[in-house]
């Protein structure tokens, strides 16, 4: 089947894993409780955060805990999160590289403000605008599938190193269409295109989401990018580079 569609991981695939974690993510908890301040939650996302905590509250995971009670003087862990407590969650879920929607919404708009304030610049591997302005000569479209929110996708490509690269995608997919180990997230991102899955190649660099699109129907290519985690043993092609 001929391939129409790429589908495109970022972290580790198309930018390093240590932009991700050494930039991004500390940048984020270094302004959390700082842009919590003046944010306003919907209904619908404070209960879904207040269902989230409640899971971590009764885990016992000793760095929830350590957390929560150097921040309360009574030696108490409150059972239900409080609006002054949620950027220290929000904090503990970025330590945790917590893969929870309205966290990934608020660290979105937070390295927005970073990029267009200048203070951060988005690192892309310097093969990826050869390979997507390739791939749109070939007749092919290119398109993001990350955790990261769908703004803040957009965002490490219009601010990156190499230029403004948004010209060379079609869309842009984040959680919201699933997780990245089900099955049924890749079947959704096909419809969307109205697209057969065998039309779509997804590269990734983690084994379960590249067993989840293929099972999907998908093609797949995983990537091993210097500073990438190993995987266990697969048959997927491996690329080093595009």
């Amino acid at each position: 089947m001929q391939i129409k569609h790429n589908l495109l991981d970022i972290e580790g695939t198309t930018a390093p894993i240590t932009f991700v974690h050494e930039i991004l993510f500390p940048y984020a908890k270094k302004h959390i409780h700082s842009f919590l301040k003046n944010y306003q939650f919907s209904e619908e996302k404070w209960k879904e955060i207040q269902i989230e905590y409640q899971k971590d509250f009764f885990s016992n995971d000793p760095s929830f805990i350590q957390k929560f009670m150097v921040e309360n003087s009574n030696d108490q862990i409150p059972k239900e999160l409080s609006i002054n407590m949620v950027s220290l969650y929000f904090e503990y879920l970025i330590e945790k590289d917590r893969k929870f929607g309205p966290l990934k919404e608020v660290q979105g708009k937070i390295w927005k403000e970073g990029y267009e304030s200048h203070e951060i610049k988005s690192t892309v591997y310097e093969d990826v605008p050869k390979f997507l302005k390739q791939s749109i000569q070939e007749g092919k479209q290119n398109h993001v599938y990350s955790s990261g929110s769908v703004e803040a996708q957009v965002l490490i490509y219009q601010y990156s190193v190499l230029g403004d690269l948004r010209e060379y995608f079609t869309s842009y997919f984040d959680t919201a269409v699933g997780g990245k180990r089900e099955k049924e997230s890749y079947l959704r991102i096909a419809n969307t295109l109205s697209a057969l899955p065998s039309e779509i190649r997804f590269f990734t660099d983690i084994v379960e989401e590249a067993d989840a699109a293929s099972v999907a129907g998908m093609q797949v290519v995983i990537l091993n990018r210097p500073g990438n985690l190993p995987q266990k043993p697969h048959s997927f092609p491996i690329w080093d580079h595009f």
